[in-house]
């Protein structure tokens, strides 16, 4: 190939991009990284991301929790919030651990929380309790409202 007047040939790369020049090989070099961190970041950005607390954190919220209670679900009610399911237990007291409220056991108490589904980062949800299971309780009192809350975030119905 002769080098066109005013113009120097540059002998690494074809005027031509047809088969086997070396201008298609670097086109095809640079698409295939691209595509892959593409794909890698659209894939990575639909998973949702979790960062769960420590177990020690957990444990501190429920060694800090005024009411630690063992429970028999009997009723559960849920219905929709903004952030998730708001749940109402009615649960009867088995066992006392600790309470500051005085409870003792054989008494019914009310449980309100909501049930967070949006997987933020921060403490684990807060489950959703059956009816008819046991489960421990860390438990703090809601004066206002007179029903009991979740003290240890999503930990509140399980020993850490």
């Amino acid at each position: 190939m002769t080098p066109v007047r005013g113009r120097r040939h540059n002998a690494r790369y074809s005027y031509q991009a047809g088969k086997g020049s070396v201008k298609g090989k670097r086109h095809s070099k640079l698409i295939s990284p691209l595509v892959a961190l593409i794909a890698t970041a659209l894939i990575g950005s639909t998973q949702p991301s979790f960062a769960e607390l420590p177990p020690y954190a957990y444990q501190q919220m429920q060694k800090a929790a005024p009411e630690y209670l063992e429970i028999e679900v009997r009723s559960v009610r849920t219905g929709r919030a903004s952030d998730g399911i708001e749940v109402e237990v009615e649960a009867a007291v088995t066992g006392v651990r600790r309470s500051a409220s005085h409870l003792r056991q054989g008494a019914v108490i009310r449980i309100r929380y909501v049930h967070d589904t949006r997987h933020l980062i921060g403490p684990g949800p807060i489950p959703v309790l059956e009816k008819g299971k046991k489960y421990p309780a860390f438990l703090r009192r809601d004066p206002k409202e007179k029903v009991w809350r979740p003290a240890a975030m999503g930990r509140s119905f399980e020993v850490v």
